[in-house]
């Protein structure tokens, strides 16, 4: 019995082993290095989606087209679909960017303004800026459409006229851009409606013109195969109305846009559809935009 309680005491007197604390212990550094790991991937995450939303600021996109009827070059800037939208007070920073670039004409291709707003000064204001840039030339969207023609709540038409605007409802002008003789129509006719009455007597004489032919139209739509226009005989088109389908994937390109469906075709880029060009801009406003930053459309024609 002596012996065994010897053993005990003599167990009970050995030095414990101290255990690490804090950081100098393996088992809570790595815990903390964990933590530390998953709210830098939060951060990032966090970060990601902001920038992806961020649609305060504007890209410029470059197209460069070659034609053999054009002795060029001729620079065009295009704006689309701002829907009101403002960069910079007063749109400084659009109006600076587009006298930087030095355009020879400047196309409004619809949906700068917005159906359900009643005071339209951004657009006024802008549009009384960039006359003194080069020439605006302006056809509608639906939503001046809406406006101007289904409601006749607004007269903003007539206001951009009397500015020196050139506004393009169903009509041409005959224009001369460095020695180019060109025919720059404005199409305002919804998708599939280019039959209609109103259309027509401006489409026929407008088709039969023997200039080089640049078309503002709002609906990409109608270059489709099954579209109005699929086989026309215009040499470039400018169109916009999809917001580039709003939210863009990686390597997928635009999701959704109502009134083109899932994964739309045309909705942003310059693509040839039988013998004509057609430019489409993602636009500048309109909400949501995933992924896909306002733009402001330069095409350079050689």
């Amino acid at each position: 019995m002596g012996e065994e309680i010897r053993k005990e005491e003599s167990f009970e007197e050995q030095p414990k082993k101290k255990k690490k604390s804090g950081l100098r212990d393996p088992e809570v550094r790595g815990k903390l290095y964990k933590i530390a790991f998953i709210l830098f991937l939060l951060g990032l995450a966090i970060f990601t989606v902001l920038r992806l939303w961020d649609n305060s600021k504007f890209v410029d996109t470059f197209y460069e087209i070659d034609d053999i009827k054009i002795d060029g070059p001729i620079r065009i800037v295009q704006l689309s679909d701002l829907h009101l939208q403002e960069f910079g007070e007063n749109n400084s920073d659009l109006v600076n960017e587009i006298i930087r670039l030095k355009p020879d004409l400047i196309a409004m291709t619809g949906d700068m303004l917005d159906m359900n707003a009643t005071d339209y000064s951004v657009l006024l204001t802008l549009c009384r800026q960039l006359v003194n840039v080069a020439p605006v030339y302006f056809c509608y969207g639906n939503h001046e459409k809406e406006v101007i023609r289904v409601k006749q709540t607004s007269t903003v038409n007539l206001d951009l006229a009397a500015m020196g605007v050139h506004v393009l409802h169903n009509k041409f002008e005959t224009i001369n851009i460095k020695g180019n003789v060109i025919d720059i129509g404005g199409l305002s006719a919804n998708p599939n409606a280019i039959d209609a009455d109103y259309t027509q007597s401006f489409w026929q004489r407008y088709i039969k013109q023997e200039n080089y032919k640049l078309l503002l139209v709002h609906y990409p739509q109608y270059f489709y195969e099954d579209g109005a226009l699929y086989d026309s005989n215009v040499d470039m088109a400018l169109c916009g109305h999809l917001h580039g389908g709003v939210v863009v994937l990686p390597g997928k390109g635009g999701v959704y846009h109502p009134t083109a469906g899932y994964f739309p075709k045309l909705a942003n880029g310059a693509t040839r559809v039988n013998n004509t060009w057609v430019v489409v801009s993602r636009g500048l406003g309109g909400s949501p935009r995933v992924n896909n930053p306002p733009e402001l459309v330069i095409v350079d024609i050689y």
